[in-house]
């Protein structure tokens, strides 16, 4: 009784083995993936190595740049310095104090006519008003000055970007078909 078992278990066995070697080793046990048919033997050798992988070029659609002078700091700088000087020599103008002869000078005149402002000899009418003005006149024509030195020394940095087709305030490309009596087609319009 014993026997008849052993052999059907033996057989069972051999039957085991051989079906685990003829299963290809890349497919682990219990996977259902369809085994690979090996190549043909009459095909030539294959070359292993790889064709080379063009990488398509990375195009930034800002451009930044930097020059000398910084023009709005130096447009700044000419209105403040301009304009307080302007002011300060058409007071120097109008007025009969020879102390304010000094506001013809820029940057430096207001805090001369300042210094020189003598309202004991000869009476100063708003005295208060009149100094508040030659200071604040003195500090604008100054920072003019000093913007205007600045600005050959800071640089503009300005980002200027641009659009393969077109402008960013008008349509790229316009398309419009075209019908005659021997033609069928569309005309492309656009900003290069």
């Amino acid at each position: 009784m014993y026997l008849p078992r052993s052999r059907s278990a033996a057989a069972s066995a051999a039957l085991l083995i051989t079906w685990a070697a003829a299963s290809p080793a890349q497919q682990p046990p219990g996977s259902n993936a369809p085994t690979p048919k090996p190549p043909p033997e009459n095909l030539p050798a294959m070359s292993t190595t790889a064709a080379p992988v063009l990488q398509e070029p990375v195009i930034e659609p800002t451009t930044r740049s930097s020059s000398v002078p910084n023009k709005p700091l130096l447009v700044t700088g000419v209105v403040l310095l301009g304009g307080a000087y302007g002011a300060s020599a058409i007071a120097a103008g109008f007025s009969d104090r020879e102390s304010e002869d000094k506001l013809y000078y820029p940057v430096v005149g207001p805090w001369m006519a300042l210094d020189q402002r003598d309202c004991a000899a000869q009476p100063c009418k708003n005295e208060t008003l009149n100094t508040v003005l030659l200071v604040g006149s003195g500090v604008i024509q100054g920072f003019g000055a000093l913007s205007m030195v600045l600005s050959l020394f800071i640089p503009e940095k300005t980002t200027h970007t641009w659009n393969l087709i077109g402008d960013e305030r008008q349509p790229h490309l316009a398309l419009s078909p075209v019908v005659s009596s021997n033609q069928l087609g569309a005309v492309a319009v656009g900003q290069f």
